[in-house]
């Protein structure tokens, strides 16, 4: 067999253990899904920052969630890529901004044949939208990947809301609303955090799982959501998507990392950064909606506000805390 052909298989070889291992990346995603069961809880806190508060009942609808944090294996067989500062292929996925996480839910969905949950300019495919924006980006741009919408009636993978996660993290209907974190009190039973003297991440799933058998809701790396940042309000209390416009400029993160002392890891803790940002930190897990079929054929698919459109009756309140939360090592990135 001549050089050219040789080439020629090795290339096919290589294209068919991609798609393999793309195949089992999917499937092996879609069987660690934990389903949740939905309910109503209180959300919040009245012990610590403002802007834990007040504290409200929430109304959450049936969904699933990944029981581990994304790892690197997972976003390398997805994205083609691994950009972590702490390698590791059971470590959780890190130096990945808020952007990145959309992009690495949409081309989940689409490799598991899902509908893709988010469009930017009418378009469901990443591979159309541009570069990825970075914190040199323009404005311009960074304005654009803002105004990602989100189809709810979509049944692909995306990133949970801010009270999907809390609820999750509590242990929804089966868990202990008075644990400070995800699975117990005792934070180094369930949480990798600063109290941790090698400051890396660590496999996932090593510490106890809580009551739905979710693992590093606590601690490992903070976990990006949906939500802009902004206060609660007792009115937006079924199924909240955030706030309803970008009043911040920053996107919700959960959960504490490895640099985070043990108060940024309880489970009521709420904590932003800017969409751009990547951190030594800061990584995600998906969920996945529990679609209803509509009433009609011909119904329109529901999409969630843009995050820049500004809503006809009033803006987000002033917040009451601004939290960058500098000692949590966010300050260091890799980009």
């Amino acid at each position: 067999m001549n050089s050219k052909k040789l080439i020629a298989v090795a290339g096919g070889l290589a294209l068919a253990c991609s798609v393999f291992a793309q195949s089992n990346i999917a499937e092996k995603i879609s069987s660690d899904m934990v389903a949740v069961e939905g309910g109503t809880f209180q959300m919040g806190s009245r012990d610590n920052e403002n802007n834990e508060t007040p504290v409200h009942e929430v109304k959450i609808n049936d969904f699933s969630i990944l029981n581990t944090e994304v790892t690197q294996t997972q976003y390398k067989a997805v994205i083609g890529v691994n950009y972590s500062h702490f390698k590791g292929a059971e470590r959780p996925v890190e130096e990945v901004s808020w952007y990145d996480a959309i992009v690495f839910c949409n081309k989940l969905s689409a490799m598991a044949g899902l509908t893709p949950v988010y469009s930017l300019d009418g378009e469901t495919d990443p591979d159309k939208w541009g570069d990825i924006p970075r914190m040199d980006s323009a404005d311009g741009d960074k304005a654009r990947w803002n105004a990602i919408t989100w189809n709810t009636s979509a049944d692909g993978y995306r990133l949970p809301t801010e009270a999907e996660w809390e609820y999750a993290a509590i242990g929804g209907l089966y868990g202990s609303p008075e644990n400070l974190y995800s699975g117990s009190n005792i934070i180094s039973d369930v949480a990798w955090n600063a109290d941790n003297p090698d400051g890396e991440t660590h496999d996932v799933a090593t510490k106890a799982p809580n009551a739905l058998g979710l693992f590093d809701m606590s601690g490992n790396v903070w976990e990006w959501v949906w939500d802009w940042y902004g206060n609660y309000h007792l009115a937006d209390n079924d199924n909240p998507l955030g706030a309803k416009a970008d009043v911040t400029g920053r996107k919700m993160r959960r959960g504490g990392s490895i640099n985070s002392d043990a108060v940024f890891c309880r489970n009521a803790n709420r904590a932003s950064s800017v969409p751009e940002l990547r951190g030594v930190d800061l990584g995600f897990r998906v969920v996945r909606s529990v679609i209803v079929a509509a009433d009609s054929e011909n119904e329109e698919p529901v999409v969630a506000p843009a995050a820049n459109t500004v809503p006809e009756e009033e803006d987000d309140d002033p917040l009451l805390t601004v939290e960058y939360d500098e000692e949590d090592g966010l300050d260091v990135i890799i980009d």
